[in-house]
């Protein structure tokens, strides 16, 4: 049964942080291994309860990645048909896991002009609805109850988990985990500051960039309306460079395997606490999922940061 997969995920304190208090949650812990699985099945099952949905009913969503897992493996449990919109920079694994799981995938192989596939899967997303009845579009990117998800799970739990925390920062994407955690903390304490961290690349802060963004999972070709809902007090950019760094240092100090927007996550907090002299604060840190995804991809092509 559903029920029986969801369960609060691990807040570990790291050892490598001098002069704060720095806590990591471990949304990789999730059944089906990342903090989509949150939405996924809030939103579905909730969907279902309120009779929104029901049996017949073909869910839709564009994801390259760890919402479509999400998607079909829940979908799956409740017994309701997925289709994925996924593109040509997927993951094998990750297009395995959502064919495995029982999904269908229609997959987009032409980026637009800025090499990036959101908006041809948005489009792919929408005509399939025009063509197709009793169709509901998930759209992580749009959709309120995606924002209520994760306040009522993620956000809620890390308060439970570390009520005095002064700063929190998070990967910034899709949107709906930033806003549904922002919105959590700044009604339980204004005073806790939200940091959204970005990669180099990502639209969301800077639109008119030239640069590439090769890592998935964190930042954006467009802002959604999901990113424009969320409280964020401040934001820092980091490279993909520092942050694979970081991510092979976490592996060697502190044993844990991320992936790649926790690498971001990670980096943008060390260059926050040096560039604002921040000392003796509650620190808390959002990994969205594990690095085995990822390991093809990323981990691979980047196995000179393993010291000799």
């Amino acid at each position: 049964m559903i029920e029986d997969i969801i369960k609060v995920t691990p807040l570990v304190r790291l050892r490598t942080f001098l002069n704060n208090d720095v806590r990591i949650k471990l949304e990789g812990s999730n059944f089906y291994g990342s903090a989509k699985d949150r939405a996924a099945i809030y939103v579905l099952s909730k969907l279902l309860e309120e009779k929104t949905i029901n049996k017949d009913t073909e869910i839709i969503e564009s994801s390259s990645g760890n919402m479509g897992v999400a998607l079909a493996a829940v979908g799956a449990q409740l017994n309701l048909k997925v289709t994925i919109i996924i593109d040509a920079s997927i993951s094998s694994l990750n297009e395995f896991l959502i064919k495995a799981y029982g999904a269908k995938t229609i997959k987009i192989t032409q980026a637009d002009e800025n090499g990036s596939y959101l908006n041809k899967r948005l489009q792919a997303v929408r005509e399939y609805i025009a063509e197709h009845e009793n169709i509901y579009w998930f759209n992580q990117y749009g959709n309120p109850l995606v924002v209520e998800a994760y306040k009522e799970t993620v956000g809620k739990e890390i308060i439970e988990q570390f009520p005095n925390m002064d700063y929190i920062f998070l990967a910034v994407s899709s949107g709906g985990t930033v806003a549904g955690v922002s919105h959590a903390i700044h009604e339980y304490n204004k005073d806790i500051k939200v940091i959204a961290v970005d990669v180099e690349g990502s639209k969301i802060f800077d639109p008119h960039t030239k640069k590439v963004k090769h890592f998935t999972g964190i930042g954006s070709s467009i802002r959604t309306e999901n990113f424009l809902r969320a409280g964020i007090d401040d934001k820092i950019i980091v490279n993909e460079q520092d942050s694979m760094q970081a991510l092979f240092s976490m592996m060697k100090d502190e044993q844990l395997f991320l992936g790649g927007s926790s690498g971001c996550v990670v980096t943008g907090t060390e260059q926050y606490i040096k560039l604002h002299n921040i000392k003796n604060k509650k620190i808390a840190l959002i990994s969205h999922d594990r690095g085995d995804r990822y390991f093809a991809n990323l981990y691979s092509q980047n196995l000179n940061f393993i010291s000799e």
